[in-house]
């Protein structure tokens, strides 16, 4: 029978047939039968208690049986001493018995957490070379060059040059020894003269001044007057000034054409050169991307398996842990629920009695 057993004997009718019996002999006598020295006690694990740390070395006795420990409760509780120090050391037992697994725990858990952010890394790396996969893909150039509308140009400026040259070499042959080289001077006087990028016809930005056009017209059409006044005996004049003015006119707009052709010509080539060089660097930098994708793939995919291999070891572990902690919580409150029941009790019964129950233990 176990103290607090005792104890609620205190509390029942008296079913014996002898009157004014005490019922506290009766406990007492019935006590003292129990802890007679002639019946040989059960033996006690030895057990080291150390009382700075609380920490049992050997488990002790009302740990294993709970019967003990509701007893110990019920002492506890009739004596007035604080419940904290047998719960501490409950606590403290216990978080000796789970101190390895928590750090195993704790080690398993900061490994998980590293290849969380491993993975997490990882697969916003993945997110940024696909966006910016799909933004190169869709980016345009925005120089566009015009080549074969310059090559076009430019050769019908060649082939009008042409022309007009073989013009005026015929229009001189009947008048000079070395016709041939005369044509070619005064058709190069006439034509490349315009040195300037845009003639004062087309250019609305700067004033047209008289020593502007005077720059711009005046070999022209000294070379066009110089053929005009070679075939001005020969030819009648009607085909004399139309040749003055188709030879001017030549001069003026095949050669701005040739030339500014030329200068477009450059422009045009190094757009084309730089979309060229844009186009062979978005098909390298897709390239260098996609393969990053597939390398963040399969550290994705290593980091996965690591998780993988440490999940069961940490799933049981916990496992383990909460197993323990749900015992101690349970040996707390038993320990309490003991204890304040007899608290519970010992407002009910005199100082007499309670001293006679001590006595008893």
């Amino acid at each position: 029978m176990s103290i607090f057993d005792k104890l609620k004997t205190l509390f029942q009718p008296d079913k014996t047939d002898v009157v004014g019996e005490n019922p506290i002999e009766s406990l007492q006598t019935e006590e003292v039968h129990v802890l007679s020295p002639h019946q040989p006690q059960l033996p006690q694990p030895e057990v080291t208690y150390y009382p700075d740390s609380k920490i049992y070395e050997v488990q002790p006795d009302w740990l294993i049986n709970e019967d003990i420990l509701r007893d110990e409760g019920v002492i506890f509780g009739l004596s007035g001493s604080d419940p904290d120090e047998k719960t501490s050391i409950i606590r403290s037992y216990f978080s000796q018995q789970t101190a390895g697994t928590e750090q195993v725990i704790k080690q398993q858990e900061e490994k998980i957490g590293e290849l969380n952010y491993w993975i997490e890394e990882r697969e916003e790396a993945i997110k940024r070379n696909e966006a910016d996969i799909v933004a190169v893909k869709n980016q345009e150039f925005e120089g566009q060059h015009h080549l074969p509308r310059t090559i076009t140009g430019l050769l019908l400026a060649v082939g009008i040059a042409f022309g007009n040259y073989f013009l005026i070499q015929d229009a001189l042959k009947d008048q000079f020894v070395q016709s041939d080289i005369i044509a070619l001077g005064v058709f190069l006087a006439g034509m490349f003269n315009l040195f300037g990028r845009v003639s004062f016809l087309h250019d609305q930005e700067k004033q047209s001044t008289w020593r502007r056009i005077l720059e711009e017209i005046g070999m022209p059409l000294a070379a066009s007057v110089f053929v005009f006044a070679q075939v001005y005996e020969s030819q009648p004049i009607i085909k004399s000034l139309s040749l003055l003015g188709f030879v001017f006119f030549l001069f003026m707009f095949s050669g701005k054409l040739l030339l500014g052709n030329l200068t477009i010509l450059k422009d045009d080539l190094s757009i084309f050169q730089k979309r060229n060089q844009r186009q062979k660097d978005k098909v390298r930098r897709v390239e260098e991307w996609e393969a990053e994708i597939e390398r963040f793939k399969a550290e994705i995919g290593k980091h996965r398996s690591e998780k993988q291999e440490i999940l069961p070891e940490l799933t049981k572990l916990i496992a383990e842990r909460t197993k323990l902690n749900a015992q101690r919580d349970m040996l707390i409150k038993v320990f309490e629920s003991e204890y304040n029941l007899a608290v519970n009790y010992k407002n009910r019964l005199s100082d007499k009695q309670i001293k006679e129950i001590s006595d008893v233990d």
